[in-house]
């Protein structure tokens, strides 16, 4: 049979369509319950569907790896969490070391949760048991969609007052500016109010990493979810800069535990705080922490949404 140039050029095009339209179907079956293995092609599908990134480091050598692989990652469980609230990734950490270096991976198995726009909303390292990682995946997936409402009321509130204020200013000048003020904060789902000190004043990094009760300084200051957090030097400010939410306190440093039972958002007190899970808990006092303790996964599992406005008080520790 013969084709003229027509056909033949007909013809490519309608096998390129279907090509990518496979291709297209693959990728969307494939995050639904699924993992998927490339990591570039899971941040595309994480932002097209806002959704957070979940990305698991592995190595054909870690026993470790394997266990959890068998008796966590492939369970009906956790699989029915991917392509709902989160896209998972599974990455060798030998064939893309580059990612390595990039998130700073220091042991195996280790898992990190990103925003759709590769942020660190929080991460975990070691061999994890499925209901510890199910719970770790509930409450990053939840810090994500709390942090992106407030961040589309707050986009909402400022996309009102600058159409007011174009109303009222013609300069070309003020509407450059307002439209450069706008794109650099949708790079990020953060409420911030800088009268609100967290921890008391003390960094969140010592604390975290040397368990020290050092001050912090203003001019090394950086707000998360409504809060200033102060740390003591330069070098402290740009680690938590890549990853506040594993260094902030969890439900903006409110009691677990009263959060749980009475639905008040009442602020912890830093002489009763303490670490579960790798993530920081403040209480209001010694009863409410010793509570928690006898049944962690309770109280750290409290899906609420709370607004920086529903704390009650006007300190937020």
């Amino acid at each position: 049979m013969r084709f003229t140039n027509g056909n033949v050029k007909h013809q490519f095009v309608s096998i390129v369509t279907v090509a990518f339209t496979l291709l297209a179907i693959s990728i969307s079956s494939t995050c639904a319950g699924e993992w998927l293995h490339d990591f570039q092609a899971a941040q595309k599908l994480a932002q097209d569907k806002d959704m957070p990134l979940l990305v698991h480091f592995h190595a054909s050598w870690c026993g470790p790896c394997h266990k959890m692989e068998q008796s966590v990652l492939s369970t009906q469980t956790i699989k029915s969490v991917l392509g709902k609230r989160i896209i998972g990734v599974k990455i060798d950490s030998d064939q893309y070391p580059q990612l390595v270096d990039r998130f700073n991976v220091r042991s195996l198995p280790s898992d990190i949760l990103l925003t759709p726009t590769g942020t660190i909303i929080t991460r975990t390292d070691g061999m994890q048991q499925k209901n510890t990682y199910l719970s770790f995946l509930g409450r990053g997936a939840s810090r994500y969609e709390n942090d992106r409402r407030v961040y589309l009321a707050q986009k909402s509130k400022q996309e009102l007052m600058a159409r007011k204020q174009q109303e009222s200013e013609t300069a070309a000048e003020d509407s450059v500016e307002i439209e450069v003020q706008e794109e650099v904060e949708e790079k990020t789902y953060v409420a911030s109010d800088p009268a609100r000190i967290g921890l008391e004043g003390y960094s969140p990094i010592a604390l975290t990493r040397d368990r020290k009760w050092t001050k912090g300084k203003q001019e090394f200051s950086w707000p998360y979810q409504g809060i200033t957090y102060l740390l003591s030097s330069r070098a402290e400010l740009e680690i938590f800069k890549i990853d506040p939410g594993r260094y902030a306190p969890q439900l903006l440093g409110c009691d677990p535990v009263i959060l749980n039972k009475q639905d008040r958002a009442i602020p912890g007190d830093t002489k009763y705080g303490a670490y579960y899970d790798h993530n920081l808990y403040l209480f209001v006092d010694l009863e409410s922490r010793e509570e928690f303790k006898k049944n962690p996964d309770r109280f750290s599992r409290t899906m609420h949404v709370l607004k920086i406005e529903q704390v009650e008080g006007t300190q937020v520790r």
